[in-house]
């Protein structure tokens, strides 16, 4: 029987998080998710599968998450520098549609 996508080199099926990217887990996470509700696993099977998902979602997670904090501090950086004043809008786009109605209403 062929080891698992993504398993580990002892053939657990456990994935190799570090140096996968979020798209292959991911797609990996979609698969293990089609076999499971396709059924036909046996329950060692099925268990195995669900608790790589749950790894896979932690990660994906935490890949996320980070990424998430990146863009974050990126923009707080161009805005302290004053390089990008239009990344205001960014955080909210019904604010300047907003306060465009509001400045229309004093006119």
């Amino acid at each position: 029987m062929a080891k698992p996508k993504n398993s580990a080199p002892n053939g657990d099926p456990a994935p190799m998080h570090r140096g996968t990217s979020f798209e292959d887990s991911f797609h990996r996470l979609n698969d293990m998710a089609e076999q499971l509700e396709a059924g036909g696993l046996t329950l060692a099977e099925a268990t195995s599968r669900f608790e790589e998902g749950m790894k896979l979602v932690q990660f994906c997670n935490e890949l996320l998450n980070n990424a998430e904090l990146k863009i974050t501090e990126l923009k707080e950086a161009y805005r302290l520098e004053g390089a990008q004043p239009g990344l205001d809008s960014l955080d909210d786009p019904d604010e300047d549609s907003e306060e465009d109605q509001d400045e229309d209403a004093d006119e």
